[in-house]
């Protein structure tokens, strides 16, 4: 099955690059990268020419603010997959991460994931090449000591099982609180198109996790875990607050809710 990772990505050229090396790793291999750059810059086209080994696409616009859903949506014009795989600028996925969607992928399945938030010290490590997420992952019981005292949180997220063995199947019937993370959930191409993308009318932070999560169980998806099995890092990094943009949001999504919108009028496709 031919997959797409898709990979917003804003002024981050050293964690692109650390994502993009360990897109080269990847078990599975049917895959195209498509980097939609919430901006147009041309060192981000540099640092993409030197990734020859991967079929990589590359969609911006001009840096007018936060347009991710924009930048999204224009990027799900040009995939080529029939698989979606969606992750953040600044998460690290492990080597099986491609391979273990793929595993648990289903028509109508939204799959939802989770991370290894890392510390500061150990991002730091990473982006000055001090340290690999490679090896950590290859070792990742021997790495317990140095990943918690600098700070990581949610280790268990990088303990990984086997898609759709026994361990993996009882975790996920045990595990009933299972939500969308916009950098690491995937889907069918046909299910994302059924809700036309990402509404860009909505303002705020949550239009890539709460808002998608809700249109897509309205028009029939079911969310499914894929914890412990897409495994991936996340780089430490100060956040600015949210919470007059989270208001506005939730007052856009209850409208839509009401109305039962759930394919938006503003997404791939404008109408």
């Amino acid at each position: 099955m031919r997959v797409s990772i898709l990979i917003p990505t804003y002024r981050d050229l050293v964690a692109l690059g650390l994502i993009l090396e360990s897109l080269e790793k990847q078990s599975y291999k049917n895959f195209e990268v498509v980097v939609a750059e919430d901006a147009n810059d041309v060192e981000t086209q540099e640092l993409l020419s030197k990734f020859e080994t991967l079929d990589i696409k590359h969609v911006s616009h001009e840096d007018a603010g936060n347009r991710k859903a924009t930048i999204l949506n224009k990027a799900l014009h040009v995939v080529t997959g029939e698989y979606l795989i969606f992750i953040d600028g600044d998460t690290i996925p492990f080597s099986t991460f491609v391979e273990s969607h793929v595993a648990l992928a289903k028509p109508k399945r939204i799959l939802c994931g989770r991370r290894v938030n890392l510390g500061e010290g150990v991002s730091t490590n990473l982006r000055e090449k001090k340290k690999s997420t490679y090896a950590i992952e290859k070792s990742y019981f021997k790495h317990y000591s140095y990943l918690k005292k600098n700070g990581t949180r949610h280790y268990e997220q990088g303990l990984r099982v086997k898609p759709n063995s026994f361990m993996q199947k009882r975790l996920m019937n045990a595990n009933k609180n299972v939500h969308i993370l916009g950098s690491n959930f995937s889907c069918f191409k046909k299910d994302m198109f059924a809700i036309n993308g990402f509404d860009e009318d909505i303002i705020g932070g949550s239009k890539d996790d709460v808002d998608l999560e809700w249109r897509f169980i309205m028009s029939g998806c079911e969310l499914n875990s894929c914890k412990y099995c897409a495994n991936m890092f996340h780089l430490n990094h100060s956040r600015d607050s949210r919470v007059e943009e989270e208001e506005i949001a939730k007052g856009q999504m209850k409208k839509n809710r009401d109305e039962k919108r759930f394919v938006c009028s503003n997404g791939i496709i404008k109408s």
